[in-house]
Order: C-alpha cells, then sequence, then structure tokens
C-alpha cells in the first residue's frame, strides 16, 4: 500500500537513550572520530560524562576528539561561538542544547562555514521538539 503521509509520533526520551541509539549510527557507519559540543544547559556534564561512559566500555575505537563548551549569554553577536566551533577537529558532532540555542549555534556554525557537505551534526536534548517552525539551516 501506498503512504498517503506521515504521522510523527515524539515520546520524551532521556539523554542516554538518544545518545546510545546516535551511538549506533556512528557505528553502523564507521563514524570512529567526533567531537562533543555543548552549551551551558543544566545537564551538560552530566551528558559529558555519559558519552565518555559510552566511548570507554566500547570495543570500537572511538577517536573523541575533545569536548567544547559554548556560553552563548556571553557572546551575542556569535563571534566567540564561530571561533570556537572552527577550532573542533572533527567533522561529526554531537550536540547537547535547547531548542533555542541550536538555532544559535547552527547559525554561528553556518557563518563559520560548517553546516555544509562532510559535516554531520546530531542534536540531543530532551526539549527540541514541539515546535512547527524548523531551523533556516
Amino acid at each position: 500500500p501506498q503512504e498517503k503521509g506521515s504521522t510523527f509520533l515524539q515520546l520524551g526520551s532521556s539523554t542516554e537513550q538518544q545518545l546510545q541509539v546516535i551511538f549506533e549510527v556512528l557505528e553502523e557507519y564507521d563514524w570512529t572520530a567526533f567531537a562533543v559540543v555543548t552549551t551551558l544547559l543544566p545537564g551538560y556534564e552530566d551528558f559529558v560524562d555519559y558519552v565518555e561512559v559510552l566511548t570507554d566500555s566500547s570495543f570500537i575505537g572511538w577517536e573523541h576528539r575533545g569536548v567544547v563548551t559554548l556560553n552563548l549569554t556571553d557572546d551575542p553577536e556569535g563571534a566567540r561561538t564561530r571561533r570556537q566551533l572552527r577550532e573542533v577537529s572533527a567533522q561529526i558532532r554531537l550536540l547537547y542544547c535547547s531548542r533555542d540555542e541550536a538555532e544559535a549555534v547552527f547559525r554561528a556554525a553556518r557563518d563559520a562555514g560548517l553546516t555544509g557537505p562532510g559535516y554531520i551534526w546530531f542534536v540531543v536534548g530532551t526539549n527540541l521538539g514541539g515546535s512547527e517552525q524548523l531551523p533556516e539551516h
């Protein structure tokens, strides 16, 4: 039968569950080098810790290329954010932030030339959905 449309069911999944699925995808595509980008969203330290647990307890040869923590409130024009994002050497980036912060981070990433082909971003957070409006990029 032909599909006439799609229905999306969004469930609140824990950060740990989201990361487990992301690491399964990374493993499936043999994308072993990645970096972590976070904002100061509450829980970011737990996110970083859990990434380390997943990589340290795995037989996969993960190449964790570091953590960048962005302070968006002290950088309204995004200049420091663009510089920090350019310093990340991995093309695969795991981003932990809120939906509003994601828009600011992706705006800075786009302006820094880090959103085109060859860059893969996985966004993790507990409050990313629920909006009818999608970010421009």
